[in-house]
């Protein structure tokens, strides 16, 4: 059997991605390990950023999210990166959409947040909009030097936190008439892409089972 290894910022495991990744993956074995998987909540605390610091949105084990400095979780993901290496694993995927450097593995690693971007930027045209949803608004400007080749429309809306508010997001986008949405985050479900696309009525990425489908291409 196929195993991957998959990695969270935050702690495993992440069975609200993995249950919607397994369906499109069929049967494989999926190795997870977290960032945080051995820190208490003071060490956690730690690592939250500072002041216009960019940083990154996940889920702890406990069911609740947290903000980490993207600097202090690269040496964090090295770990879990060699770690998982001494397993028997086929591939390396990143359960977070954020823009992360060149590791050095021997294994492939899969990022869904460079899969998200070559896929819009497949699709769209200049004269096109694009519809970003975000976690966080600390995160609006992140999220514009990550897409203004595209010249995006960006909404805030948490996936772990008032799961609701995807509703307003996506109203504000079908007001921007935009020409696709991209949920750009591992966090958002599939139940949320359906609404976000009946709302502005136009199609909807999710980075999770875009992720899954390249796993299975590759496996």
């Amino acid at each position: 059997m196929v195993k991957i290894g998959m990695i969270t910022i935050g702690q495993s495991p992440r069975k609200d991605v993995t249950t919607e990744i397994r369906k499109i993956l069929g049967i494989v074995e999926i190795v997870g390990i977290g960032c945080l998987d051995k820190f208490t909540r003071e060490q956690i605390e730690k690592l939250e950023p500072k002041k216009g610091e960019p940083f990154l949105v996940t889920l702890l084990r406990d069911g609740n999210s947290v903000k980490i400095s993207k600097g202090k979780i690269m040496s964090l993901m090295r770990q879990c990166i060699r770690e998982l290496e001494s397993e028997d694993i086929a591939l390396i995927a990143l359960l977070c959409t954020g823009d992360f450097p060149e590791f050095e593995s021997k294994k492939p690693i899969i990022k869904p947040g460079k899969l998200i971007h070559a896929l819009v930027q497949g699709i769209l045209t200049e004269e096109k909009r694009l519809g970003v949803v975000i976690p966080s608004f600390g995160q609006i400007r992140q999220a514009e030097k990550k897409w203004k080749s595209l010249n995006p429309v960006i909404t805030v809306a948490s996936p772990y936190e008032n799961p609701e508010k995807i509703e307003e997001a996506a109203e504000k986008l079908h007001v921007k008439n935009v020409d696709l949405t991209v949920l750009d985050c591992i966090g958002y479900t599939g139940r949320m892409k359906q609404r976000v696309r009946e709302i502005t009525g136009k199609p909807v990425i999710l980075a999770r089972t875009v992720l899954a489908r390249v796993l299975r291409e590759l496996c």
